[in-house]
């Protein structure tokens, strides 16, 4: 019997009173499990032993947003950055090579979404406000349902993945909480939306089962957005497939 695909989330290291924790918002969570996934979370001290006998057993990853930002000597630039988490720098970075070369299923979103840039070799804007593009910081209010609620729309490109699930549909609303943006996109992506202002919102890798970045935060509400729910239901598809091929090369095998 077929089994739900398991997606390993990424997780950040935090400080609560005094000690350091691995955390994953539950919006992440939620979002995985209400499109049928099974979420295990991936803790920063995982050696590359460890890695590689667990990655046999994952069928998808999740590299989620984050308070903290990409170490900018992970892209080469020099600049000052108040928040770094090297330990998931570390982590994601490797995971994400290792979905390509395996072909494992893998959503980014936000910081995950700068992540898959730099680990495929581009670059990032430390505070995309002050390079001409629009302020795209998330509204103070604590109000989540305005804090994510929808700031501009995402032009998407033709000929792409996005314009293949929406079809005449060349537009959709999203919301925004992020200070830095792509500066250079990595080689090999492609892009699938821009914000008014230009700046690149989502891509994809071609010729991949499912390799996508988003810089917005698609997991909130997931299953009342349209757009959401067809970024999701493909992961999770993808990953599925990805499950059930494993299954069948096992069965094959004995």
């Amino acid at each position: 019997m077929n089994r739900s695909p398991v997606i390993a989330i990424v997780s950040c290291q935090k400080k609560l009173n005094g000690y350091l924790i691995q955390s994953v918002n539950e919006f992440y969570i939620n979002a995985v499990t209400d499109f049928g996934g099974i979420p295990v979370l991936l803790p920063a001290a995982l050696n590359k032993d460890a890695l590689g006998t667990l990655c046999e057993q994952f069928d998808g990853f999740l590299f989620p947003g984050s308070h903290s930002n990409v170490a900018p000597h992970r892209y080469q630039a020099t600049h000052d950055e108040d928040y770094t988490d090297e330990g998931r720098d570390e982590l994601a970075l490797q995971l994400i090579r290792t979905a390509i070369e395996q072909r494992i299923p893998a959503l980014g979103i936000c910081r995950g979404f700068q992540e898959m840039n730099v680990a495929l070799g581009g670059s990032l804007h430390p505070h995309v406000r002050h390079v001409g593009y629009n302020d795209h910081r998330e509204n103070p209010s604590e109000d989540f349902a305005v804090k994510y609620g929808p700031a501009h729309p995402i032009h998407v490109e033709h000929g792409g993945l996005f314009s293949d699930w929406l079809g005449e549909q060349n537009t959709f609303s999203v919301n925004t909480l992020h200070n830095q943006g792509i500066n250079q996109l990595a080689p090999g992506l492609r892009v699938e939306g821009c914000a008014p202002d230009g700046l690149i919102e989502a891509f994809s890798l071609p010729e991949h089962p499912y390799f996508v970045g988003v810089q917005w935060h698609p997991e909130w509400q997931a299953k009342h957005n349209q757009f959401s729910q067809f970024l999701f239901r493909h992961f999770i598809m993808a990953s599925s497939q990805r499950n059930g091929a494993k299954r069948s090369g096992q069965r094959s095998d004995r």
